[in-house]
This record gives structure tokens, sequence and C-alpha cells, in this order.
């Protein structure tokens, strides 16, 4: 994965295949700080011991119907890469919390790729899932939630091109520096 949102998009399907009906998404992005940390927290099935155990290494997969997995492993990797760290806790029925922070200024930091586009498209496409985004951009907090988006789309379906692309702008006006 050449970019975090690809990381994003990658943690989001699993939150999604565990059949989260919550999923939340919280992220420092401090300069100040040198730090970009991400958590992303659903209540899915969970993840047994043996599993998280696993998880971690290298081409690691549950799938069926792959038998390679390398998301968390690279999610990781890329984060200790930059000095920074990685962890994942669950338990079964409950759900499951990742957590990694990255080091920006370090060579090996990752661009953030289309965030805002990521964003907006989960939660347009997946809205019977309650997403909750919160970005921290230098101490300056932007929050949103599908149900926000509801009651302002009451009644209209959010998967509308146009819904999308204005959460999209929404978004990237508020969790991109200028």
């Amino acid at each position: 994965m050449k970019t975090i949102d690809l990381h994003f998009i990658d943690i989001l399907h699993n939150s999604i295949r565990a059949k989260a009906t919550k999923i939340i998404i919280s992220i420092e992005d401090n300069f100040e700080k040198n730090i970009f940390s991400i958590k992303i927290i659903d209540n899915g099935c969970g993840i047994d011991e043996e599993t998280l155990n696993s998880i971690t290494n290298t081409f690691y997969s549950s799938r069926k119907e792959r038998k390679i997995g390398m998301g968390i492993a690279l999610l990781k990797y890329h984060s200790e890469l930059t000095g920074g760290n990685f962890e994942i806790k669950s338990e079964l029925g409950k759900g499951t919390e990742i957590s990694a922070l990255f080091v920006p200024n370090n060579i090996d930091m990752q661009p953030l790729g289309d965030l805002a586009d990521v964003f907006a498209n989960f939660i347009c496409q997946y809205n019977d899932i309650e997403f909750e985004l919160s970005y921290n951009l230098d101490n300056e907090l932007f929050e949103l939630t599908t149900s926000d988006i509801k009651e302002v789309f009451e009644g209209i379906e959010l998967n509308n091109f146009e819904i999308i692309q204005n959460l999209k702008e929404l978004i990237k006006s508020n969790i991109c520096r200028n």
C-alpha cells in the first residue's frame, strides 16, 4: 500500500466484513507534535486470540476466498518504519480497535492520499453503518457522523453522486492543511 488512505480502505472493509454496525475513526494530525495517529474502533464480531496473535504476520489471512492477507501487517510495518507504533485489541462478540502512530517527518512516512474521498464514499455507500469521524488537525477538531448527514439530507439516498461530492468537499476543507 503506497498511501495511508489505502490502509483505511482495507481496515474499514475488514470492519464491514465483521458485520460492524458502528465504526469510529479518530485521527490526530499534529504538525507541531510531529504525529499522525489513527484509531479505528468497530463493534463487529471481533477476533479470537489465536487469530489476533497471527494477524500482524505477513501473508496471514483468515479469509477463505484468498489465502494471502497483508493489510494489517503492512499498516503495522509502515507505522513502525516511521518510528511510530501499532496496536490491535479485540474481543469476540464486542469488536476490534486498531491504533497506529506515524512520525510524519520521517523519510519513510507514506503520503496521506485522498482521505476525504475515502471517508465520503464509505459514509455514503454504507449508510446502514453508523460512522463517526473525528479529525484533530493541529488542535482544530472536526467531527462528522452518519446521523448528522442523514439529518441534513433527510429522505434522500446518500449514495447520490452530488451528495458524495459535497461531503468530500466538506471533509477536505476541514482536514487538509492550507
